[in-house]
């Protein structure tokens, strides 16, 4: 039962992408960096696909770079699960058609068959197309342990 009602949400949420994408406030963006990762940890290749910008790059904390198609694929592959995931300390900012998106998230992961917990800061920039806001580019880094 919980199963269908997580189904039924992130189908709400997929039909919502388009008029969230359509506002250019604060809470918007955080609803669409929310929306991504529910993506991630769902491996929803369709809205990846429509919340990456074709010339989308991610330098991850790991030293690679990701490509769009590299990086979705290697969620859909599995070599990337989110298991869990909690965003905080999020800040945007807007800069015309631009806005960037300063955070820290920890996740529950599972990188190439071996489980993590992993704190990042990340740095998302978002650039508005046509009418809605398209991730083009993410740095992350590792939190250092206290």
């Amino acid at each position: 039962m919980k199963r269908s009602w997580m189904v039924l949400a992130l189908w709400m949420l997929a039909v919502a992408v388009p008029a969230l994408a359509q506002e250019s406030s604060e809470a918007a963006l955080n609803s669409l960096e929310d929306l991504r990762y529910e993506a991630l940890k769902n491996a929803d290749a369709k809205l990846m696909d429509g919340i990456y910008a074709d010339e989308f790059v991610y330098q991850t904390f790991l030293g690679v770079t990701h490509s769009k198609a590299s990086y979705i694929d290697s969620v859909v592959s599995g070599d990337v699960k989110i298991n869990t995931f909690k965003r905080e300390n999020s800040r945007v900012r807007f800069y015309g058609d631009t806005a960037t998106v300063m955070a820290t998230t920890h996740l529950d992961v599972t990188i190439r068959g071996e489980p993590r917990q992993v704190s990042l800061n990340y740095l998302n920039v978002w650039v508005k197309r046509d009418g809605r806001w398209q991730l083009v580019a993410r740095q992350s880094t590792g939190v250092p342990k206290k």
